[in-house]
């Protein structure tokens, strides 16, 4: 499935063939519903263009292009368990309008409510798995907001700008200096890439490109925090359930990647996940009634037909205890029956 998303040009394929067939792959698992993708129309050049001239910078080839096949991307599906509907899966990318910068200064902020670069206080620089340095909300980088992800985190897009080097010449005469036309910093295009900020404002390095966050998306099928695979925090155990259920490969893949940093995670400790019988997880509960009498109607046969004796109460075996002790008591009074 991975192969199929090398080198995709999204504005040269279809919705669907975008998608890799993600839908109809969930369609087919066992509990899945209201499998809905909302289908989007491409942006309007223009608005691509207004919004590379309104933040003075250029979009990334591989995001244009999506933007230019689909203006955003929503994809949910639901899991029916006892006849209630549980939404699980989503999947989504703002907007190109909704690409907003996360703005980190306010002359209106005090003490009592602080800005976000008033929070970037991190002294470690580098992410602890991918050793890759975090962006920082006060140095040279631009945020941008790719999914909300529900206010549990954000998916954000963040250029790195490099530092300027200037062009002059050492060997060159201060007059010569001078009185040349000065030759300004060269600088370097901005690397742009995708990143992870969890609750606690904490930096995690999720790809390299756009495409690359596309495929990993969609290979994790939207499941509930499925980006905290990629942290030194790890899945909670109920988010371990649901791929336990849905992708189990996805699970032991990204374990592989907290295993090569075993002395980077805050606790070291392993979460022990039960193996799930999918098909027992979601029978009806007329199938589990049934299923009931079945193992009933079975531990019956076993027994042969035998009926087991009848179990006295506790009164009446007292009687019977306290019976002989009577007659005994009547013999040596001389009171015996005649």
């Amino acid at each position: 499935m991975t192969d199929k998303m090398d080198d995709v040009d999204f504005s040269a394929v279809s919705l669907e063939q975008m998608n890799i067939g993600i839908e109809k792959y969930l369609e087919k698992k066992t509990g899945v519903c209201k499998v809905t993708l909302d289908e989007r129309n491409p942006a309007d050049r223009h608005a691509v263009l207004s919004w590379e001239q309104r933040n003075c910078c250029l979009l990334p080839e591989d995001l244009k292009s999506f933007y230019l096949t689909s203006n955003g991307f929503h994809f949910t599906w639901s899991v029916k368990l006892d006849n209630q509907t549980v939404p699980v899966g989503k999947m989504h990318i703002n907007r190109v309008e909704q690409l907003l910068r996360l703005d980190v200064s306010s002359d209106k902020l005090t003490h009592i409510q602080p800005s976000l670069a008033d929070l970037d206080t991190d002294s470690d620089n580098d992410d602890p798995i991918s050793g890759i340095e975090k962006p920082t909300f006060t140095g040279r980088n631009r945020i941008y907001e790719l999914d909300f992800c529900d206010g549990y985190s954000k998916v954000c897009l963040v250029y790195k700008e490099a530092k300027a080097a200037l062009l002059g010449s050492d060997d060159s005469s201060p007059d010569e200096f001078e009185f040349s036309i000065p030759d300004f910093a060269r600088v370097s295009e901005p690397t742009v890439e995708i990143w992870f900020l969890d609750r606690a404002l904490r930096w995690h390095f999720l790809a390299a490109s756009f495409l690359e966050y596309y495929r990993l998306m969609l290979m994790h099928l939207g499941l509930p925090q499925w980006q905290y695979a990629f942290t030194d925090i790890g899945l909670s155990a109920q988010a371990r359930q649901w791929f336990n259920m849905y992708a189990p490969i996805r699970l032991e893949v990204d374990g592989e990647i907290t295993e090569m940093h075993p002395e980077k995670t805050p606790t070291g400790t392993s979460v022990v996940v039960s193996t799930l019988d999918v098909t027992k997880v979601f029978k009806s509960r007329a199938d589990r009634k049934k299923q009931a009498g079945g193992a009933q109607n079975v531990g019956q046969a076993q027994q042969g037909g035998k009926k087991k004796p009848p179990v006295s109460s506790a009164r009446s075996q007292g009687s019977l205890i306290n019976r002989p002790s009577q007659a005994s008591s009547l013999a040596g009074s001389g009171k015996g029956p005649k």
